[in-house]
């Protein structure tokens, strides 16, 4: 079997899943400026006997579909300041209210947007996996078993 047809299939199905989320940032209004869907990339690897894909992007979109809870810690620490103030000026709302938003989201946290990431997932697995049936059985048909024809 040509693990190029395998790599060729996986990338495809990655490439569609990447659109799919970017769509679903950009619809559902949870991507103001951009940055968390160009963060999603996708990599693809051809080894003697092994095919890998794979998709990554910012520790945001896990927030962004499941929610984030209260702080533990009161939100002493303000690691994402930044990007909420850059948040607030893309949105056009004034600096002032930072602190009031940011009050907020540390007592308690905010919901996800359920499917976001994981119905684009779902759709690749079940598309990934009859593709490849179809590459495996093209193959036995060509090869036979073992390519044992």
């Amino acid at each position: 079997m040509d693990n190029k047809d395998i790599s060729v299939a996986i990338t495809k199905a990655l490439e569609l899943a990447k659109k799919s989320i970017q769509s679903n940032l950009a619809s559902s209004g949870r991507n103001a400026s951009g940055k968390t869907s160009k963060s999603i990339r996708i990599t693809s690897k051809v080894e003697s006997d092994r095919v890998t894909g794979t998709m990554y992007g910012s520790s945001v979109l896990e927030s962004l579909e499941f929610g984030r809870g209260k702080t533990k810690n009161a939100g002493s620490t303000r690691s994402w300041e930044k990007d909420l103030r850059d948040w607030m000026r893309i949105r056009g709302i004034d600096q002032s209210a930072f602190y009031p938003i940011w009050r907020k989201i540390n007592r308690d946290g905010y919901k996800g947007t359920k499917g976001l990431v994981t119905d684009p997932i779902n759709v690749l697995t079940d598309s990934l996996a009859k593709e490849l049936s179809i590459i495996i059985i093209k193959d036995i048909r060509n090869n036979g078993i073992n390519g044992n024809k």
